[in-house]
C-alpha cells in the first residue's frame, strides 16, 4: 500500500468472521452496483473482460478482513494488484473519469453490504461505525493505486508513442527518399495518419513545449544536430494558419514552404536557411517569419559572396560618399524603385520636398549612370538594395 498511514482500530474477531462469511454476497453487491449505476462498466464487470476485476474486488475484501481483524496494515501486494488493474484499464481504452466514478459506486456498496451484515448479526452501532472508518479508509488507498497504475501506463505509453512520432518524422526528412511502405508503417504505430500536405516550422528555442502547448494543429516534434523542428499537418487547411500564428507569437520561428509530405525536407531546409537569417541579423524578426515572405532574400543571400559581388558591382559609386549622404541617396532610390519611380509618391513617403527628390535623383544618375533608365538596370539595383539591408544587422 502507499500513501496515507494506517490508524483504525482494531474490529473484533467475530464481527469480522460475520462479514468474512458473506464474501461471495459482497463481491456480488459490489459487481451489481458498478454494473447498474456506471454505463461503461454496465457489461464489462459482469462479463469475461471483467474477471479479473471481480478478482481484485474478492482478493480486496480478504486483505481488508484481515487487516482490521489483527489491526494492522493490509498487504502490500493487494495495492500492486490494483495497480496493475489500473494499467489494464488504461490499455483497455476505458477513461480515468469512469474508472474513478465505477470506484466511488463500489465503496458505497461495500459498506451499504458490510454494514447490513454487521447489523444482522447484532453488531453495535459504535463498532459498524468503526467498520465504517475502516472500509473507507482502505478504499481511499486502493482508489490511489489503481488511479497511480492508471496514470504510469499512460505516461509509458506517451514516452512510446513520441518515440514513434519523432522516429516517423526522421523517415519523412530521409534526404535519400524513405519507403513509402515503412513510412506508412510508422504512421499507424506512432497514430499519425500522413496528411497530403506539411510545413516545416524550424525553431531557435531548445524546447518546443511553449509552441505545442497551444498549438491546435496536427504535428511531429523532431530534433537532429541543428535545433528542434515541427512538422505541420495540412498547414493551409481553414483556420490552421491562424493556430499557428498565435502559437508562435512569443517565440523566434521560421515557417517553411506548404510542401507534399514527401518533400518535408525541403521545407525543413528553407525554414532553416531563413532562420540562420534572423539569427545573424540580416532579418528582422517578430515571432513567426514566413519563407513565403522572404524569397526574395533567400534567392539574393543564397550565396553570401555573390551577393555582396552584387553590391559592390551596381552600388560601389554610391557607397563612397560620405555616411550621411550615402544613406540618404540609397533611401530615395529604394522609394523610387518600390513606388514606380512616382516621384510625389517618394517625396510623400520620406517626408521631403519633391525637388528635393529630383535633385537626389539627378545625384543618382550621375553615379550610377544607364542602370536607373533600363528595367534589367533596376531590377538589379533593387536585388542590391535587399542584398545590402540583408547583409547588415537589423
Amino acid at each position: 500500500m502507499n500513501g496515507s498511514d494506517w490508524t483504525v482500530e482494531p474490529v473484533p474477531g467475530d464481527v469480522v468472521n460475520v462479514v468474512r462469511g458473506e464474501i461471495d454476497e459482497l463481491v456480488r453487491r459490489v459487481v451489481a452496483a458498478i454494473a447498474a449505476q456506471n454505463q461503461v462498466y454496465g457489461e464489462v464487470i459482469t462479463g469475461p473482460e471483467g474477471m479479473a476485476i471481480r478478482i481484485g474486488i474478492e482478493q480486496a475484501i480478504r486483505a481488508f478482513l484481515d487487516a482490521i481483524e489483527r489491526g494492522g496494515r493490509p498487504a502490500g501486494e493487494t495495492g500492486e494488484l490494483w495497480r496493475r488493474l489500473g494499467e489494464a484499464e488504461f490499455q483497455a481504452g476505458r477513461g480515468l473519469d469512469a474508472l474513478r466514478a465505477a470506484f466511488r459506486t463500489g465503496t458505497r456498496a461495500a459498506w451499504r453490504a458490510a454494514a447490513d451484515l454487521a447489523s444482522q448479526a447484532g453488531v453495535p452501532t459504535a463498532t459498524v461505525i468503526d467498520l465504517a472508518e475502516a472500509i473507507f479508509v482502505f478504499t481511499d488507498e486502493l482508489a490511489s493505486d489503481v488511479v497511480e497504475g492508471y496514470l504510469r501506463m499512460q505516461s509509458d505509453e506517451a514516452g512510446e508513442l513520441e518515440r514513434r512520432r519523432r522516429r516517423l518524422a526522421v523517415l519523412l526528412l530521409d534526404p535519400s527518399g524513405a519507403d513509402p511502405e515503412a513510412v506508412a508503417r510508422a504512421a499507424t504505430l506512432a497514430r499519425w495518419p500522413v496528411p497530403r500536405e506539411v510545413a516545416v516550422l524550424a525553431l531557435i528555442a531548445p524546447s518546443p513545449v511553449e509552441i505545442t502547448r497551444g498549438l491546435g494543429v496536427s504535428h511531429l516534434v523532431g530534433t537532429d544536430a541543428e535545433g528542434v523542428f515541427l512538422i505541420l499537418g495540412d498547414p493551409d487547411g481553414p483556420g490552421q494558419r491562424a493556430r499557428i500564428e498565435r502559437a508562435a507569437e512569443s517565440e523566434t520561428c521560421a515557417l517553411g514552404p506548404t510542401v507534399p509530405a514527401r518533400e518535408a525536407l525541403r521545407s525543413l531546409r528553407w525554414s532553416r536557411y531563413l532562420l540562420r537569417l534572423i539569427d545573424r541579423g540580416a532579418l528582422a524578426s517578430a515571432g513567426m517569419v514566413l519563407v513565403d515572405d522572404h524569397l526574395a532574400e533567400i534567392i539574393v543571400l543564397r550565396n553570401p559572396e555573390l551577393a555582396a559581388a552584387l553590391v559592390q558591382s551596381r552600388l560601389a559609386a554610391v557607397e563612397a560618399l560620405r555616411p550621411h549622404e550615402r544613406e540618404r541617396l540609397l533611401e530615395t532610390l529604394g522609394a523610387w524603385l518600390g513606388l514606380q519611380r512616382h516621384t510625389p509618391a517618394v517625396a510623400e513617403a520620406l517626408h521631403v520636398h519633391p525637388q528635393t527628390v529630383r535633385y537626389r535623383l539627378g545625384k543618382l544618375r550621375e553615379l550610377l549612370g544607364e542602370t536607373l533608365e533600363t528595367p534589367d538596370g533596376r531590377f538589379e539595383l533593387e536585388l542590391a538594395l535587399r542584398a545590402r539591408r540583408a547583409a547588415a544587422p537589423a
